[in-house]
C-alpha cells in the first residue's frame, strides 16, 4: 500500500516539473517588450518645410518655414500568466509615458535632452505571446525641433543630412491586475536634415 501511494506520488511530482519546465519553456510570465518601432527602419526627419514667396507691398522674398513633429509606429507585446488559468480579469499593461533619449553621432550635433512623451495607451497581455499591440506615437515634436534647430532655419540650408541620431525610447506604466510596474525599451535611429520640400503640401 505504502509501495503504491509513493508510486503515486511520485508520478504526480513528476508530471507537475513537466508542467512547470513546460511553462518556463513556453514563454516567461511578465514580459512587457518592444517587438519593433517604425519596423526597424531608420526615420528620415525632416527639421522645417519651407516656402518662398516674393511680397509686393515690400518688394522682397519672404521665407516661411514651419516644424512638423515626426510619429513611429511602436509593436508591443506583453506576456502576463498569472496564478489561476483562466482568468476572468485579463492582465493589461497601461502605458502612461515614453521617455526618449537622443544621442547624435556627428561632430557638431547638440546634446539633445531627453524628451517624455505622455501616453495613454494598454497593451493586453497574451500568454501564447501571439498578441501583438500597435500604435503610433510621437518622437520628434515640434517645439524639440525648434529648440534644437531654430538657428540654423533662419535661411534654408542647402538640402542636406545634419545628424544621425541614435534614440532610446523607455516605456513605463502599470498593471492594476498583477499590482506591479512594466518596463520595457527600444532603440531606433533618426536620419535628420533639411529634406526636400513639395511646395504644394507646404505644413502636411
Amino acid at each position: 500500500m505504502r509501495r503504491s501511494l509513493f508510486g503515486r506520488l511520485t508520478v504526480v511530482a513528476i508530471a507537475g516539473l513537466l508542467l512547470v519546465a513546460g511553462c518556463e519553456v513556453f514563454e516567461q510570465s511578465g514580459t512587457l517588450r518592444v517587438v519593433s518601432i517604425n519596423n526597424g527602419n531608420t526615420l528620415r526627419s525632416d527639421i522645417a518645410d519651407f516656402f518662398v514667396y516674393f511680397d509686393k507691398v515690400d518688394s522682397e522674398w519672404v521665407t516661411v518655414y514651419q516644424f512638423m513633429p515626426d510619429s513611429v509606429e511602436v509593436v508591443m507585446q506583453y506576456v502576463e500568466i498569472g496564478p489561476g488559468l483562466p482568468t476572468w480579469t485579463p492582465y493589461v499593461a497601461n502605458i502612461l509615458k515614453a521617455v526618449i533619449s537622443y544621442r547624435g553621432t556627428s561632430e557638431d550635433a547638440p546634446v539633445y535632452a531627453p524628451a517624455t512623451i505622455p501616453l495613454t495607451q494598454t497593451v493586453m497581455s497574451d500568454p501564447a505571446a501571439k498578441l501583438t499591440t500597435t500604435f503610433y506615437m510621437e518622437v520628434l515634436t515640434a517645439s524639440f525641433k525648434y529648440t534644437f534647430w531654430e538657428e540654423w532655419m533662419q535661411e534654408p540650408p542647402d538640402y542636406d543630412i545634419f545628424d544621425l541620431i541614435d534614440a532610446t525610447a523607455t516605456f513605463s506604466g502599470y498593471d492594476t491586475v498583477a499590482n506591479r510596474e512594466v518596463k520595457a525599451a527600444g532603440k531606433f535611429q533618426i536620419q535628420v536634415g533639411n529634406l526636400y520640400d513639395d511646395l504644394s503640401r507646404f505644413g502636411q
